[in-house]
């Protein structure tokens, strides 16, 4: 079995099943494409690949979109009842989708979890699109789809693809180089939102698991958590805070007012693509702000 039919995810019932192949072949037909997207960000990375042969409709498309407390609507329904592609984060991060799905069987249709593409399970880290394995590995599985789909455009888009996978390892290369030139360097964090990256440049998180999780959960964290992360400020025992913007909460605002009062350099980062950017591009701008930081 190829690569690329081991990294699709399990279809919803009712699709066709690219891991046995399907009846028709799709490639035949003159429609644009019709992709349903969870994220920003795999919607953006879709309109990337397909150009003007696909229409991307993304679901949670306000760049302050929470997740955690989504409520689908009938028209997020609609889309995906009528989707060709539907690509979800996956890991517990947008269960709406599997139930969306499931209450709208399909012929044809392709789920795509992106989590499970990296080879993730149900309790890793879910903030994949900062992994840039996770990322090349969409690009291809897209692409191969796109063009099972559109067989006449395969030229076009692997050329598409190709500049970004080519990007991932630009990427890959520039962390190694962040971990290299601060070797031995410490951060805080508020949510586990930026670990990926973090871990790919080799930097250490002294923020304990407990707090963090708790944050993600939006709980309070403990009295004792509280007060080991008030003793890397006031130490300055960590060389910046990581600080997802878009959890703004009384934990949270008093945690960056300590780094403030501390000097403690906080680097923002975000779960969602902001509005008018390319996934690239608010990648690298954060990573940037996180070499500067340290």
């Amino acid at each position: 079995m190829s690569a690329f039919r081991h990294g699709l995810a399990t279809l919803a019932l009712g699709s066709c099943a690219l891991l046995s192949g399907c009846a028709t072949n799709p490639a035949q037909t003159s429609e644009r494409v019709r992709v349903v997207a969870a994220e920003r960000v795999y919607g953006d990375l879709a309109r990337q690949l397909g150009g003007d042969r696909v229409d991307v409709t993304t679901i949670l498309d306000s760049p302050s979109a929470d997740p955690h407390a989504f409520e689908p609507t009938a028209r997020d329904a609609d889309a995906i009842a009528a989707a060709d592609i539907v690509i979800e984060n996956g890991l517990g991060y947008d269960a709406f989708v599997d139930k969306l799905v499931a209450a709208s069987p399909r012929a044809g249709r392709t789920l795509v979890n992106v989590g499970a593409l990296g080879g993730h399970h149900t309790g890793d880290n879910p903030h994949v699109w900062y992994e840039g394995t996770s990322l090349r590995t969409l690009a291809n599985v897209l692409s191969s789809e796109l063009t099972r789909r559109r067989g006449a455009d395969g030229v076009a888009l692997k050329r598409r693809r190709d500049a970004i996978v080519a990007w991932t390892a630009r990427y890959a290369r520039r962390l190694d180089s962040l971990g290299r030139h601060h070797s031995g360097a410490r951060v805080a964090i508020s949510e586990p939102v930026f670990d990926y990256v973090l871990h790919a440049a080799r930097i250490a998180i002294a923020t304990p698991a407990s707090f963090s999780h708790a944050i993600e959960e939006g709980n309070d964290p403990a009295p004792q958590d509280v007060g080991a992360m008030r003793a890397l400020f006031t130490g300055r025992r960590v060389a910046a805070l990581v600080y997802n913007e878009q959890t703004v909460e009384p934990s949270t605002t008093r945690l960056l007012d300590e780094a403030r009062t501390a000097r403690v350099p906080v680097v923002r980062v975000t779960e969602t693509l902001p509005a008018n950017e390319q996934t690239q591009a608010w990648i690298e701008r954060e990573v940037s702000a996180l070499d500067r930081a340290l």
